[in-house]
């Protein structure tokens, strides 16, 4: 695809524009997601430490500290069976999460349990006998060597209570027996301490139990991660004291970052989350203003590229118009309407410049051969070396004959004008049969011939010649004839002259004898040598007359010459 200067400027503008910006943009967000992790996971793990603290200090502060005191109150004989049944329903009165206390001496067929009656009616309402859900089964429970247990917690369904159950060993029993007190804990308490946290403005908080199922959460919306209950449980099962952040894949391929921690007293972990889209919020509007302000200075670069491009790439064009008048030879034609002051205007003045010395070359090339400019364009140096080299060509000498007596009685303008429709007419003949002129003297025209047939195109050349100035003598009032010498052979080819002043032509015997050979001719005859006739197909060998021999100036023996005539040719 071509792209003119107008779009690669305002390409080259919009990158440039834009690259620092996204650049800077892409770093700025990037420090900024970062920093913004790094606090929602600090945020996440005091979060979780929050919540398991406030579910140790409940059991260990709240519950333990008061229990010791009520089974250090029953144990031993300081009081009867009623004063123990006074301290309990006291102690239960005292605990608000407690709704059973329970006391299982062993040898006792029935334990000692005080409820609490404001649960008990609750429970009343879905259960015809209250005290079997609420009484606790001490087989279940190995007291532990701290003398504290607190396990089995229980879901109510039917109230949606989870009960936890506290055992502590009486010491001394009681009269000589072991005995250990029972407490039921409602942890509603905690679960409004979930549900009021503040951090469920923005995330979420799932108390969860070893077996996967979800004791308390910050929200009523259903959840279920496997991956997050699956890293609870293996923390549960291990006992792992640390907490853990790290991200979660969620299953609707949401990321999402939590942070894991376990309590002390209960079999629960508690997991905070919160949205990666979330935590991410400030950065993507962050990304939507540095989106707008990119927009904005988009526009704004490109407007101010196109007026610059307009500025730049309509000078070009009217350069780039002129350059192309110029491929087409029109060398009148110059750059207008590029008045800037600055580089452009510079190229422009100085195009129309090169135009004008483009047309001074053009003309000068009229001035000298085409074997000269192939000279020059083959050169591989800034300039033609004096010396030549030798080639095998066919020259040919025409000569006017009758100009001298011509232009006598006429004016100098008439005879040049004269001279010069010849002269054209006679180069197109030369240019039309391969031929190259190289030079005009006076009224003489010198042409050469390269190639396999060299000769042939010489022949016919000077054929053509004759008959064009047989024509062109009966349109004018000019008498004027023609004679031509035709040789060919080895030649040096090269320049010639001083370094200031060089002539571009070919030298040796062989062009002297073609000289010789026109300045032999008759008016209206052609000719060659030997060597020439002996190079011609057989046609126009049968068109040739055998002249006797004849003896030319700077040569000894006499030279074999044939002759063509134009009549004689037409003949043919």
């Amino acid at each position: 695809m071509r792209l003119n200067l107008r779009a690669k400027m305002l390409i080259f503008t919009a990158v440039i524009a834009a690259l620092p910006l996204i650049v800077a943009g892409q770093s700025v967000i990037r420090v900024a997601r970062d920093e913004l992790k790094s606090a929602a996971n600090e945020q996440l793990a005091v979060t979780v430490d929050k919540v398991t603290g406030e579910f140790n200090d409940f059991l260990e502060y709240s519950l333990y500290t008061p229990l010791d005191l009520i089974r250090n109150a029953i144990s031993g004989e300081q009081l009867g069976f009623e004063e123990k049944i006074v301290v309990l329903r006291q102690g239960i009165a005292d605990l608000p999460d407690v709704v059973v206390l329970q006391v299982d001496v062993d040898g006792v067929p029935r334990p000692i349990t005080v409820v609490q009656e404001a649960y008990f009616d609750r429970l009343k309402a879905h259960f015809d006998n209250p005290l079997d859900v609420l009484r606790v089964d001490a087989g279940q429970f190995e007291t532990p060597a701290d003398g504290r247990a607190a396990a089995q917690v229980v879901r109510i369904s039917e109230t949606d209570d989870w009960l936890a159950t506290v055992s502590l060993p009486i010491p001394g029993g009681i009269r000589d027996r072991a005995a250990t007190l029972h407490a039921r804990v409602n942890l509603a308490r905690l679960r409004g301490a979930v549900e009021g946290n503040p951090f469920a403005r923005t995330g979420s908080i799932h108390v969860v139990d070893g077996d996967g199922r979800v004791v308390f959460a910050s929200d009523g919306r259903p959840w279920n991660q496997p991956g997050v209950l699956a890293k609870a449980a293996d923390m549960l099962a291990s006992g792992t004291a640390t907490v853990a952040v790290e991200p979660f894949t969620l299953d609707d391929g949401s990321i999402s970052l939590g942070a894991i921690a376990l309590t002390r007293a209960l079999p629960f972990a508690v997991v905070a989350e919160k949205a990666e889209a979330d935590a991410y919020a400030p950065v993507n509007d962050m990304i939507r203003s540095l989106a707008q302000w990119l927009a904005i200075g988009l526009v704004a670069a490109l407007a101010g590229a196109l007026l610059f491009a307009l500025g730049i790439s309509r000078p070009i064009l009217r350069i780039g118009e002129a350059a192309s008048e110029i491929a087409k030879g029109n060398l009148a034609h110059r750059v207008r309407g590029v008045a800037s002051r600055d580089e452009i205007g510079d190229l422009a003045t100085r195009f129309n410049d090169m135009i004008v010395q483009l047309n001074e070359r053009f003309e000068l090339q009229k001035f000298v051969s085409a074997g000269t400019m192939r000279a020059i364009q083959d050169s591989d140096a800034r300039t033609v070396h004096l010396g030549g080299e030798r080639r095998q060509m066919a020259v040919l000498f025409a000569d006017i004959r009758g100009y001298t007596a011509f232009s006598e009685n006429r004016e100098p303008e008439e005879v040049v004008t004269v001279l010069n429709s010849y002269f054209q007419k006679l180069a197109d003949i030369v240019t039309a049969n391969h031929g190259d002129i190289d030079k005009y003297v006076g009224d003489q025209i010198m042409a050469v011939f390269a190639g396999a047939n060299m000769s042939k195109h010489a022949v016919e050349c000077a054929i053509g010649m004759m008959n064009a100035m047989n024509e062109m003598a009966s349109q004018t009032s000019a008498d004027l004839k023609i004679g031509i010498g035709v040789n060919s052979g080895e030649v040096v080819v090269g320049a010639m002259g001083s370094t200031h002043r060089k002539d571009f032509t070919v030298l040796g015997d062989h062009v002297n004898l073609a000289a010789r050979l026109c300045s032999a001719a008759d008016p209206d005859q052609t000719l060659v040598s030997r060597v020439v006739y002996d190079a011609l197909p057989a046609k126009l060998r049968d068109a040739a007359r055998a002249l006797p021999p004849i003896s030319v100036k700077g040569k000894k023996a006499q030279i074999e010459i044939h002759a063509f005539g134009a009549r004689q040719m037409q003949a043919a």
